[in-house]
């Protein structure tokens, strides 16, 4: 990707600097920085109706390319469009039956049909996109599960919605009693089985 002394794009030389921490700002200067940064960002997306909408095709095609070929520099900065896309849609809070995932595919759904030409119709989109946790967290539940450890309901619902129990998933051999082996019948018991719970 093109370093950061680049010409002027939605930021200024000064602006990649200091997100990068390349240059210190004094407190006053860092909140007027930040504002005229968001200020940037956010008339930028606005911009974007006039480039989807307006610019020619000629124009779009010479961005896309270099010589015929794929301009790789341009699709790798396109992965970094989408990626902001994603973090602006995480910092607004879920709502019931409404996630972040849920507010990141409807965007990329309804960005694509504004994108179709006049011969062009979506007839599918699939992205099954589910965020689950980081993976040193992820990995550490894994092994829970492949140790027959106890999971917290929290725990449980993240297996269940992220398909961590699936048709490999390894059952413990049973005994002669019918319970799975290396387990406390007491962990199998419900809380009828002790009485006093009606």
């Amino acid at each position: 990707m093109p370093g950061p002394d680049r010409k002027r794009g939605i930021l200024t030389t000064d602006d990649r600097d200091y997100l990068t921490g390349r240059k210190n700002l004094q407190s006053s200067s860092e909140r007027n920085a930040r504002n005229r940064i968001r200020n940037r960002v956010r008339n930028g997306l606005y911009d974007f109706d006039y480039l989807s909408n307006d610019l020619d095709e000629k124009d779009v095609a010479q961005l896309a390319t270099t010589d015929g070929v794929a301009d790789e520099e341009v699709f790798t900065a396109a992965e970094d469009v989408i990626a902001f896309l994603f973090r602006l849609c995480a910092q607004v809070p879920d709502q019931p039956g409404y996630s972040v995932e849920d507010r990141f595919r409807e965007l990329v759904q309804n960005g694509i049909e504004k994108g179709l030409t006049e011969d062009q119709e979506l007839l599918d989109l699939k992205l099954d996109l589910r965020c689950g946790l980081p993976r040193k967290r992820r990995l550490e539940l894994l092994e829970k599960i492949d140790k027959g450890r106890r999971l917290s309901m929290a725990e449980l619902r993240e297996a269940l919605e992220n398909d961590y129990f699936d048709d490999s998933f390894q059952f413990k051999a049973v005994d002669e009693n019918g319970l799975p082996k290396d387990v406390d019948p007491k962990d199998v018991l419900s809380h009828d089985d002790y009485g006093g719970f009606r």
